[in-house]
């Protein structure tokens, strides 16, 4: 009897093990010496929601994760970026509030989307790297 237990329990945990992009207590990115970051950004604000899957790949079930949304200034515009939101053990998240950062076009979105889709990487304080992409425009 405790056989099968003992299985369908190390099943059950399966679907938990690819969640993280990141593991618990590993630090972000940091930022290439020599990399230039000549875009200004300024962020008005910072939000934390969970984004899950809407289908389950591979018959797998839904995953959750926290995903970070922040609203900025970007080039004069005003978007909606997202990212990963990762937590480490120096502090409780990636330090990412309102103020002023630089950050470089990553990944150009298809000039018919215009913006939407566009990758960014943001230098936060400790020359930790954000990767995050446009999500929403708004005036």
């Amino acid at each position: 009897m405790k056989r099968p237990l003992i299985a369908l329990l190390l099943l059950a945990s399966l679907p938990v093990l690819p969640a993280q992009k990141m593991r618990y207590g590993q630090e972000p990115a940091k930022a290439k010496p020599g990399v230039d970051y000549p875009i200004q950004v300024h962020v008005s604000g910072v939000h934390v929601r969970q984004k899950c899957s809407t289908e389950p790949p591979n018959g797998q079930p839904v995953e959750c994760h926290d995903v970070l949304y922040a609203d900025v200034a970007l080039n004069g515009k005003k978007m909606e970026l997202m990212g990963d939101w990762i937590w480490y053990r120096k502090f409780s998240g990636l330090a990412i509030t309102s103020g002023d950062y630089q950050a470089r076009v990553v990944e150009s979105a298809h000039e018919s989307v215009g913006a939407i889709g566009e990758e960014y990487e943001l230098l936060t304080s400790g020359r930790h790297v954000w990767r995050c992409a446009v999500t929403g425009m708004f005036e």
